[in-house]
């Protein structure tokens, strides 16, 4: 009886504590109760417990805090088993003389690892690129797809909850993701349409005639788009449409409808007829047309449609002008170069016709004053001072034509005051050009047509616009405000102009548009002028 209580006070005292030689997570916590072996674990464990983890990937790395990562020690876990009473003498012996290594058990809130890895590892993610098709210079031309990375989250996850507390740096896993758009699925696009897009002319048939359209003329128009992981083809229909239409106007198949003109040689208005055009449609041309690049014969079918002219031979007889409506003549002094230059643009404006509606541009009209168009150097005003240009003095050309359709009434687009007054002009009435930004546009907006006549003298120009009488316009100028004095310039740069000082000053003109003798609307324009500095020229 006394050896079985002293065996059985054996087994209550050694279950009582850990094996002799207990080590877990490389802590020693041997030979002590349940209590003393828990406060040595966590003592031992803490700060490793709490340290941020590093995370390999190749030759990047990213830092995880555990808590942030629902990363956590579970003590108690860690300790199950190695105390409490055991009669088992094996087990009693094992307690009395074994040793234990463990490692900690570990609690993982998986969700909020994988979202502390997805975030940490974003810096490491290299998008994928797909792959492209495109045509340069009229050729099919593939640019290779590139792979991208990531973190692979759910196995450095589980590297993570395998290594974490036992190891100092944990490998994390990467996984290759593939573009959407492969290599091999644009080398395949490239094959099955691509390369027969530029394989040759497509035949485009419009009714008994027809005309080809060059592969390189349809390539610009073809875009190849990532679709459900291959690449889609689009047509931009203006491009392609356009392609056609060109090859079918070189070819003579396809005609733009010609406006009619209105000429006046003797001082009688004629209309030389509009002729209407052909053209084809743009829902048939894209129907047709992406089929035909991939069809065998290479052939289009397209119906034709008719092309009118935009000014017809009607609408121009029922614009004919029936009198003057305005009429403005400028004076200038006589400078052999810069009234060549007037009486050149007067005479490319002479005999112009402005339908009704149409919008006029006087530097489309007279394009860019050149030497090859026989204008010469002359004065103009640049940044404040005059300087020499070919073209100078068609700002007189301008202001005239200004004043014509100042007073008659037609809507007025766009015009620029020069930057000081020139006293031979109206004070606020005057445009200036320049070639290609500074422009004098208007609008007719009048009743008819609108047919330009122009007049040069030695020193004189005159602008006349024939049309049918809309408006009577009468003009109000107010007085000169914010007047600010010329300063002086001493100039010893060869190719100096002098100037004459001028004031500057702000004017405000009006233009009462009146029918049957009452006032229907009124427009205010107001301009500001710099003053125009003395300039003494010092250089013979």
């Amino acid at each position: 009886m006394v050896g079985l209580a002293g065996y059985g006070a054996l087994a209550l005292s050694a279950g009582s504590k850990t094996p002799g030689d207990t080590v877990i997570g490389g802590v020693q916590v041997g030979g002590k109760t349940h209590a003393q072996a828990l406060d040595a674990l966590r003592n031992g464990l803490q700060d490793k417990a709490a340290a941020t983890i590093p995370v390999r990937f190749g030759e990047e790395s990213i830092q995880l805090d555990p808590a942030a990562a629902g990363l956590a020690v579970d003590y108690d876990k860690s300790l199950e088993g190695l105390t409490g009473a055991t009669f088992n003498p094996v087990a009693l012996y094992d307690r009395l003389t074994g040793s234990v290594d463990r490692e900690p058990a570990r609690l993982v809130d998986q969700a909020r690892l994988a979202g502390a890895i997805t975030a940490a590892a974003r810096g490491l993610t290299d998008k994928p690129v797909d792959a492209k098709l495109t045509f340069v210079d009229g050729a099919a031309t593939v640019t290779p797809g590139v792979d991208g990375q990531a973190a692979d989250v759910p196995a450095t996850g589980a590297a993570i909850e395998k290594g974490w507390l036992l190891t100092d740096t944990i490998n994390g896993v990467l996984a290759t993701t593939a573009p959407e758009v492969t290599t091999e699925e644009a080398e395949a696009a490239k094959s099955d349409v691509a390369a027969k897009v530029v394989a040759g002319p497509v035949i485009v048939k419009v009714g008994d005639e027809s005309f080809e359209v060059a592969g390189d003329a349809i390539a610009p128009s073809v875009t190849f788009v990532p679709k459900d992981g291959a690449l889609a083809t689009e047509y931009d229909e203006k491009k392609l449409v356009a392609a056609v239409r060109k090859a079918g106007q070189e070819a003579k198949v396809l005609r733009k409808g010609k406006d009619a003109t209105v000429t006046s040689a003797d001082g009688n208005f004629k209309v030389v007829p509009s002729v209407d055009g052909l053209d084809v449609d743009s829902a048939a041309v894209m129907s047709a047309m992406p089929a035909a690049v991939l069809a065998a014969d290479r052939t289009a079918v397209v119906p034709g449609k008719a092309s009118p002219a935009k000014f017809t031979t009607a609408k121009a007889k029922a614009s004919l002008p029936t009198g003057v409506i305005s009429t403005f003549t400028t004076n200038f002094p006589y400078a052999p170069d810069r009234t060549h230059n007037i009486t050149i643009a007067a005479r490319a404006l002479n005999g112009t016709y402005v339908a009704p509606g149409e919008t006029f541009s006087l530097n489309a009209h007279l394009g860019q004053r050149t030497p090859e168009k026989g204008y010469r150097g002359a004065p103009v005003i640049y940044d404040g001072r005059l300087t020499k240009d070919y073209g100078g003095g068609i700002s007189q050309v301008s202001t005239t034509l200004f004043n014509a359709i100042f007073f008659s009434g037609a809507q007025i687009d766009e015009y620029h005051p020069h930057s000081f007054y020139i006293s031979r002009y109206p004070e606020g009435r005057e445009a200036t050009i320049s070639w290609p930004d500074v422009d004098n546009r208007f609008t007719n907006t009048t009743d008819g047509g609108i047919f330009i006549t122009t007049q040069v003298t030695a020193n004189a120009i005159t602008v006349t616009f024939q049309g049918k009488k809309t408006w009577d316009i009468e003009a109000t100028k107010g007085p000169r405000v914010n007047v600010t004095k010329p300063g002086k310039i001493t100039d010893d740069e060869k190719g100096c102009v002098p100037q004459s000082p001028a004031d500057g000053f702000d004017v405000t003109v009006g233009r009462i548009f009146k029918q049957g003798g009452k006032v229907v609307k009124t427009q205010y324009l107001t301009t500001h002028y710099i003053p125009e500095d003395l300039v003494i020229c010092t250089n013979p």
